[in-house]
């Protein structure tokens, strides 16, 4: 069982990831995961998922509750994957927001410097509502910013209610994300909700599945060598990266989540 490791403050400026002696001499692979998107989208509760601890603070006011990049880790893998997460603030914000958009772009300018080739996956958070054209601005700015280097997976958040399955938002709005002119690696469609032992069979069974599908994400695109093509919405509706199945995603349990080869 891997330890989730606590949060550290990130100083885009004069980078350093601190010396984690508690970390399993058996890790042999970081994988570094930069998430982004709007304020209030569930960067922060994605976070809490993947790592199965409450380490990000979470709110659900507008204007958001990330205002520096902190960084996160957890292992998994049988320890053989490190995972540093790191918590952007939200995009989109107006010059009264905690953290203004042109300094939050700013922010996730300075982290990409500074860890150049060391970005092996870019997380697009979005809330579960119809597509807009108005995720393509954070989209084409990160765009600019990496070109084809690294590729970019979008995980939609919110779809606890979703009918009648969370995969389904996808089919709704897949191709419309590709009309708006977004391309990605692949894609999640999840909840992360926190859910405790008084929570319905169906939520309980919706968050391994989600906790599963972002995990996977992870373990796909891990390192530069493992890239792949990118598609546009249209090509990944015959080529989906889907939900576990339900008796996989009982299957596992504690902080950390391998897969049958």
């Amino acid at each position: 069982m891997s330890l989730a490791l606590p949060q550290h403050n990130f100083d885009a400026k004069s980078f350093h990831v601190p010396n984690q002696s508690e970390a399993s001499h058996h890790t042999e692979e970081t994988c570094n995961v930069i998430l982004f998107g709007e304020t209030g989208t569930g960067k922060s509760s994605l976070i809490n998922l993947v790592t199965k601890k409450p380490m990000a603070r979470t709110s659900y006011e507008s204007t958001g509750c990330t205002t520096t990049t902190n960084m996160y880790e957890f292992s998994m893998l049988n320890n053989l994957l490190k995972v540093k997460l790191f918590d952007t603030p939200g995009l989109g914000e107006g010059d009264e927001g905690e953290v203004p958009d042109k300094e939050a772009q700013q922010v996730l300018k300075d982290l990409l410097r500074s860890l150049g080739d060391d970005v092996h996956l870019l997380m697009y958070c979005v809330r579960g509502v119809r597509a807009r054209r108005a995720l393509y601005r954070n989209y084409n700015f990160i765009r600019s910013q990496v070109k084809d280097r690294v590729p970019i997976v979008l995980i939609v958040t919110g779809l606890e209610n979703q009918e009648p399955d969370m995969e389904d938002w996808w089919k709704i709005n897949g191709q419309l994300m590709s009309n708006f002119g977004m391309s990605f690696a692949g894609y999640a469609c999840v909840t992360t909700v926190t859910v405790d032992e008084d929570a319905g069979n169906r939520l309980k069974r919706r968050h391994d599945q989600s906790y599963h599908a972002v995990c996977r994400l992870i373990e796909q695109y891990r390192s530069n060598g493992g890239q792949r093509p990118l598609l546009d919405a249209a090509e990944m509706q015959h080529n989906t990266i889907r939900q576990v199945p339900l008796t996989m995603a009982v299957r596992y349990s504690g902080f950390s989540c391998s897969y049958p080869r």
